[in-house]
């Protein structure tokens, strides 16, 4: 899915008030060159060098390493948080050298059916990810955190868990810029016992 500069991260065309991940763009420091966003909302890459990540603390990061593949073991759908946060490891980090959408292919093992299907009516589309391929993007992510929404309601089958990431956006390898990735998700659990993450949601 294509990452979406000062707009939304992660496949989503802007920010979304249902709950969907967005994406806050770090400020560049002064005398830094950041990519440009034209009308479109896709980025042009800087001419000069890219801007040196930083986390959203401001503490130089670099390039977070690539998310392990999933691991769908019982004890973690045990847990909503723990599938929460494997959940966005999967969902945050996309590729230009995978297929379309291949990191919501990644996260469903952690989600809904219904969950995977609103997160792809929101995600690439075949001229975004060719856009995706040809600037050769790709964001790699870090600092995952899940936490229930104490505030929501909840039952014994359902509750509402915030997670965040940041992520950090390259062109060609090179990284110009970090952004954190937030989103609050409906986590339910099924006949089978296993918690799974389901769609977005405006937890209010």
């Amino acid at each position: 899915m294509t990452l979406v500069v000062a707009a939304i991260s992660v496949g989503c065309s802007g920010p979304g008030s249902d709950g969907s991940p967005t994406a806050t763009p770090a400020t560049p420091d002064a005398g830094t060159t950041s990519a440009t966003v034209p009308a479109s909302g896709q980025f042009t890459l800087p001419t000069a060098a890219p801007v040196t990540p930083t986390s959203g603390a401001g503490a130089p990061s670099g390039i977070p390493a690539p998310a392990p593949a999933p691991e769908p073991t019982p004890a973690l759908y045990a847990d909503p948080v723990a599938v929460a946060r494997a959940w966005m490891g999967q969902f945050c980090e996309t590729s230009f050298e995978e297929p379309i959408n291949a990191n919501l292919t990644r996260a469903g093992v952690y989600a809904t059916g219904a969950g995977t299907a609103a997160d792809t009516e929101r995600g690439d589309t075949p001229d975004t990810y060719q856009q995706m391929r040809e600037q050769k993007l790709t964001t790699r992510c870090d600092q995952v955190e899940a936490q229930v929404n104490p505030d929501a309601p909840a039952t014994p089958d359902m509750v509402y868990v915030e997670v965040s990431a940041t992520s950090t956006q390259l062109a060609a390898g090179l990284p110009f810029q970090t952004s954190p990735v937030i989103s609050t998700r409906r986590v339910v659990r099924g006949g089978d016992g296993r918690w799974l993450v389901d769609v977005a949601v405006d937890a209010g």
